[in-house]
This record gives structure tokens, C-alpha cells and sequence, in this order.
């Protein structure tokens, strides 16, 4: 028996707290992500964590941030305690969800979606459509399609009734932006179309 010396066994404690933050870190930024849906790869992120609703999503990522807090200032009270809200929200299982690959992708009956796509190389080149599908089945297709040399990835998602129709009524008031009167491509930035949707769905709610 060789007894680690002090020196070296803090230093490999320091180490594992190190990594163990580091962790803590990487999957406070999957929740981050998304709750604040403002990242290129937002819905893959919320998808494979099996889409948590944004508060939900928000508080996993604030307990995660107290955990690292409190593990740093070695506060153990206070790190069992974040990690009992991580549990409560739901963390737990969503991580379970993303490690094991568990993706929802089923469409209520009478419903789609729209979107907004784009790729990291040209951010301000919007696709804009909608399916009857699973917007994960859909971004696969487009991204499997022949001349499509980098993948597109969902910047906003909305689900919605008669879905074609809000289509027509969406790239009608893009039509300005439109790249070419056969394609649906917008040249434009993306929270400038997000905020044009979302006006036109409140607003269609708000009339019925």
C-alpha cells in the first residue's frame, strides 16, 4: 500500500471538480438554449431534450447554474438543493431524453407548422414554409435533398391550424424580401421575420 501524497491527492480532487463543472456547464447550455431559443441549433437542442416547455427549460438551467455555484463555494446544502429543483423541473428526465436519443416527432391531427430555416454560412437567407409533418422529418428532407451543400437548422417553429393557408398569408407579408417568386427564400433577418409572424398570429387570434 503507497499512500497518495496530500499534495497530489487535492490536486486530483481539484481535477475532478474541474471536469464535474465543466459538465455542469455543457448541459446548463442544451437548457439554456432551449429556453432561449435564440441559437442556430435551438430546436435540435429542445427536440432531443424532449421539447420541455421554456419555463421548465429555464429553471433546469438555473438550477444547474446554482449547482456549479454552490459545488465551487463547496456549500453541500445548497448543492443538494439545486439538484433536487434540477429534479423537480423535470432535468432529469429531459437529459435522460437527450442522452438516449428519445425524440418525440408527432403532429396533432389538424395542425401544423411553420417555420423559419437558415444555416450558420448565411443567417439572413430564410426559408420559410410549413408542414404537416414533424419539422424534424422536414429539415431532414430539405437537407437530404440533391444541392443542398450545408444543413439547414430551425430558427422558429409555430403550430398552428390550417397551416398551408398561414403559409400563403406569411410569405405574402415577406413578399418584399422574396429571393426569387418560385422559391421560398427571404432575404432578411431573422428576428425581423420572427416578429412579423408573431404579429400576424396575434392578430389572427385576437379576431376570433
Amino acid at each position: 500500500f503507497h499512500p497518495t501524497p496530500r499534495g497530489s491527492f487535492s490536486a486530483v480532487v481539484d481535477r475532478r471538480l474541474e471536469s464535474l463543472l465543466a459538465d455542469i456547464s455543457e448541459v446548463k447550455g442544451l437548457f439554456s438554449r432551449a429556453f432561449k431559443q435564440d441559437q442556430w441549433d435551438w430546436f435540435t437542442t429542445w427536440s432531443a431534450l424532449g421539447r420541455p416547455g421554456r419555463p421548465r427549460a429555464r429553471d433546469a438551467a438555473n438550477a444547474l447554474a446554482d449547482l456549479r455555484q454552490a459545488l465551487k463555494d463547496s456549500e453541500t446544502p445548497s448543492a443538494a438543493d439545486a439538484g433536487d429543483r434540477f429534479a423537480r423541473c423535470g432535468g432529469r428526465v429531459a437529459l435522460s431524453r437527450f442522452q438516449q436519443g428519445d425524440t418525440p416527432t408527432s403532429v396533432d391531427t389538424g395542425f401544423g407548422y411553420i417555420y423559419i430555416l437558415s444555416t450558420r454560412e448565411q443567417p439572413r437567407l430564410l426559408k420559410v414554409g410549413y408542414t404537416d409533418r414533424s419539422i424534424e422529418q422536414r429539415v431532414a428532407e430539405i437537407n437530404q435533398a440533391t444541392g443542398v451543400a450545408v444543413p439547414y437548422g430551425a430558427r422558429s417553429v409555430w403550430r398552428v391550424k390550417a397551416a398551408r393557408d398561414v403559409e400563403a398569408a406569411v410569405h405574402g407579408l415577406l413578399a418584399e424580401h422574396r429571393v426569387r417568386a418560385d422559391r421560398e427564400f427571404f432575404h432578411l433577418e431573422w428576428r425581423e421575420a420572427t416578429k412579423v409572424i408573431n404579429t400576424y398570429l396575434r392578430e389572427q387570434r385576437s379576431e376570433r
